[in-house]
């Protein structure tokens, strides 16, 4: 199942310094959405935000505390295909659609979990969950959201065969409105992820009678859709931009809130033109800063650009699946050897990121922080080796064996990270070569598709929640969702199924750290760096969540406007 926003983010890492050049200093307590107390046994946010604290590293932007009319925001990765929230996502798409369209839970800056629509999601037992919705919240029409939209929107986001979350949300049997305001989800086997999940847009509630009425525009460009945020849809011009305005009548409207009454997102993708809008003042801030966007941004006299905490990693990701080289495991493991990593960290997060010892990030560690924290110590950190590289070529009993490396040609970042793999591995004794593709490659590159004319692509990601198990699910299962590799260990697969019925997180935690150990062992992929979440503001905008993955689930928009 493919993950689009990966595609947007092949190289543009997002990373947080503290500000500069006159902007307002970024904070590390996350204020910006008002989050609830952390749940209990959930410090991994502030554990990874005392880390991020030392490199500058951020969870937002100090709250505004002044009205804006306008803020212009540029989508670096382009136009969005569709904005609904059900069916698929992207950078671009959520940077619009979490502003306009809620869940029933929701991620803080610090990357708890807390009440959204729902007021409460209770696990009656190993396979029912029952939420309460909130009996205040309106679509923007003014007709109440109620368990019967939550249940459609859900059953679209699990069933629809055009979903992306369809993985994530597959052990769900069946979604009922039991009355007005109460949802029952029940489950076929136990899955401990799916709370997780309702915190993403897999659970975002739009309108069943907008929907049914407008299906053939719904979300799509120059459409209209139908929600309860804090923001609505006022105008979707294609090629041009969208522009979105405050609900007056936002459950969630108070002090602080709402300051910016308009947002219009333009879709400038050439990484010059967009560098020459944010320092001229046209643009007033992005994320997901491509790395050759960085150097000249940090000289803008108008704004800052800042790096932000969170779960997303750099990696590159083995076609173990279709036969190719790949599949032996040698071979993997020469070309982590091969890899100059400080150099990788310095050019692709401008010196923010940190080596990514495994795929589960501190960022990522929601509960038992302690033993995943003593678990990560005890891994190897990633070091450039040639002639250990070069031993394990030799050792394959293959002759210059072939490295196809997949890159987006329109992506000027994908390409020449390509170019430093293939000198890489050339260098330890590989046939390397570059095939560039087009984004009409993307459908094929993010699926579990065969994929026998490459070997190896890159791809920034991130774990979509704040327990390790996610991540791991999503790449050691033979069907998971970012499983584009083909990876495939039987013993890694029993591992992860048992620990997603696991509901006590001290043993759970144990089952994951093992399937990490293997995983790490086998090169299922080869993480290279952290990638905190590179963001530019001009000097007279603040309070945006600049934290992942709390920026793609929570409307990060709520709190910004003027110092």
């Amino acid at each position: 199942m493919k993950r689009p926003i990966v595609l947007a983010t092949a190289l543009a890492s997002g990373f947080v310094l503290a500000a500069c050049s006159g902007a307002p200093a970024p904070t590390e307590s996350g204020a910006a959405s008002d989050p609830a107390p952390a749940a209990s046994g959930s410090s991994a946010a502030s554990t990874d935000a005392s880390a991020g604290a030392a490199n500058g590293l951020v969870v937002s932007t100090p709250p505004g505390t002044g009205p804006l009319e306008n803020v212009n925001f540029n989508l670096g990765d382009g136009e969005p295909l569709s904005i609904d929230p059900n069916l698929t996502w992207s950078g671009s798409q959520n940077f619009v659609g979490i502003n306009l369209c809620e869940s029933l839970l929701t991620i803080a800056p610090d990357g708890t979990i807390q009440p959204g629509l729902a007021t409460e999601v209770v696990q009656q037992d190993d396979t029912t969950l029952v939420a309460t919705l909130r009996s205040d919240a309106t679509f923007w029409d003014g007709t109440p959201v109620t368990a019967a939209d939550a249940a459609f929107s859900l059953d679209r986001a699990r069933t629809d065969p055009t979903s992306q979350y369809a993985g994530d949300l597959a052990s769900i049997s069946s979604v009922t409105a039991t009355d007005d305001s109460t949802l029952t989800i029940t489950l076929s086997k136990p899955d401990v992820l799916v709370r997780s999940n309702l915190a993403t847009s897999a659970s975002a509630v739009v309108s069943k009678a907008f929907f049914e009425a407008n299906t053939d525009t719904f979300a799509k460009p120059g459409g209209q859709i139908m929600c309860s945020g804090p923001y609505k849809l006022d105008s979707w011009t294609p090629g041009k931009d969208i522009v979105i305005s405050v609900n007056p009548t936002w459950w969630g409207k108070g002090e602080g809130k709402q300051l910016t009454q308009k947002i219009t997102y333009t879709f400038i993708t050439d990484p010059s033109a967009a560098v020459a809008g944010m320092k001229s003042g046209a643009i007033d801030g992005a994320f997901m800063l491509p790395p050759s966007a960085i150097p000249p941004l940090k000289q803008a006299t108008n704004g800052a650009v800042g790096f932000g905490l969170g779960t997303a990693f750099q990696a590159w990701v083995p076609i173990v699946g279709s036969g190719g080289p790949l599949a032996d495991p040698k071979l993997r493991e020469a070309l982590a050897k091969a890899l100059d990593y400080p150099s990788i960290i310095k050019n692709d997060t401008a010196g923010a990121g940190s080596p990514a010892k495994a795929l589960a990030t501190p960022g990522s560690w929601g509960y038992e922080v302690d033993t995943y924290s003593a678990a990560w110590d005890q891994l190897p950190t990633p070091a450039q080796d040639l002639e250990a590289a070069k031993q394990l070529v030799a050792e394959s009993g293959v002759s210059n064996p072939r490295l196809v490396i997949a890159a987006f040609s329109e992506l000027p970042d994908s390409v020449n990270g390509a170019l430093v793999l293939q000198s890489a591995a050339n260098a330890v004794g590989f046939d390397a070569s570059i095939k560039k593709i087009g984004f009409d490659y993307a459908n094929t590159l993010f699926s579990g598709a065969e994929k026998p004319d490459i070997d190896i692509f890159q791809t920034n990601y991130l774990s979509l929640v704040t327990d390790p198990l996610s991540i791991y699910s999503q790449v050691g299962l033979p069907k998971g969702a970012a499983n584009w590799g083909g990876y495939d260990n039987p013993q890694v697969a029993e591992l992860l199924n048992q620990a997603l019925g696991t509901t006590d997180e001290a043993e759970r935690a144990k089952l994951v750290i093992e399937a990490q150990t293997i995983m790490t062992q086998d090169y299922a992929w080869i993480p290279t760096t952290t990638s905190p979440n590179a963001f530019f503001f001009t000097s007279n905008v603040t309070g945006a969540v600049v934290s992942s993955p709390a920026h793609i689930w929570s409307p990060w928009a709520n709190q910004l406007g003027a110092p």
